[in-house]
């Protein structure tokens, strides 16, 4: 999507499966601050989203992945794009679990979901050799409740967020 409005942050956490919740709270910090309502149809598509594709990370790829990036986009305020990396370069696949499994379903959810709200989801293959696993979300924001953010997400650990505005970086921190 060509947005001429993009701001852009990169969160990095190891690919263990104790680190996803850290991860979607990091995720859903960063939209509310840049003002995406709480009780929207993007919020908690994100907020599922990132628990299926960062759990896959965990589940499928962390062999290949040490750590797993996340990017969160806002673009012109009106998308909400979220990048999920690992160092697999197989691509997600839908299942067939059958109806006695106890997993197997997630992509299938989330693709519900994406066509229910009208947003895309793709593969990108990166030049490390894995995958990056793309969705965007139609999203609308509350510019009166946006705050200026510090690129700084408040959970322990080894979490580390960027936050670039068109292009430039903003901020970096480690918490």
């Amino acid at each position: 999507m060509n947005a001429r409005h993009r701001r852009t942050r990169t969160i990095t956490v190891p690919a263990h499966a104790d680190q996803v919740p850290l991860a979607r709270r990091a995720v859903l910090r960063i939209l509310h601050d840049w003002g995406v309502p709480d009780d929207s149809d993007a919020f908690d598509a994100i907020r599922l989203i990132a628990s299926e594709l960062l759990t896959n990370v965990v589940v499928h790829a962390s062999a290949a992945t040490a750590e797993t990036g996340v990017v969160v986009e806002l673009l012109d305020g009106a998308w909400v794009r979220m990048g999920v990396h690992d160092g697999h370069a197989d691509c997600p696949a839908l299942g067939d679990p059958g109806t006695e499994a106890t997993g197997g379903r997630g992509l299938k959810i989330v693709h519900a979901l994406l066509e229910e709200l009208n947003g895309v989801i793709l593969t990108e293959h990166t030049a490390d050799g894995g995958k990056t696993v793309w969705v965007e979300v139609p999203c609308a924001t509350d510019e009166q409740t946006t705050r200026a953010v510090d690129g700084l997400v408040e959970e322990p650990g080894d979490t580390v967020v960027t936050e670039t505005v068109d292009g430039t970086a903003a901020c970096a921190g480690m918490t």
